[in-house]
């Protein structure tokens, strides 16, 4: 389940472990090829951003992507990110 909060998100998982992750931590570790960039097939890096962290930003709204995701719509008009339920585990 995901529970927002003022500044947080928290995930519980089934296994019963739970996730608390700052909003602001979560755009800024947006994995989008805009804010992260991307790889070619020889390595190289193109793109990615530095996006800050801003304590102000907030969760609109999110949607559950599939079976294996999440993308969450910021305050900051950001969206195209989606999390991977494996990626915000480690979190």
């Amino acid at each position: 389940s995901i529970n927002l909060f003022k500044h947080e998100v928290a995930f519980v998982w089934k296994d019963k472990t739970t996730t608390v992750v700052e909003i602001s931590k979560l755009r800024q570790l947006c994995p989008c090829a805009f804010c992260s960039g991307e790889n070619d097939v020889l390595g190289n890096q193109y793109g990615g951003v530095d996006v800050g962290l801003n304590k102000e930003i907030t969760i609109l709204r999110f949607q559950k992507v599939g079976y294996y995701g999440m993308q969450f719509f910021f305050s900051d008009g950001h969206k195209d990110g989606i999390y991977t339920f494996k990626f915000l585990k480690t979190l």
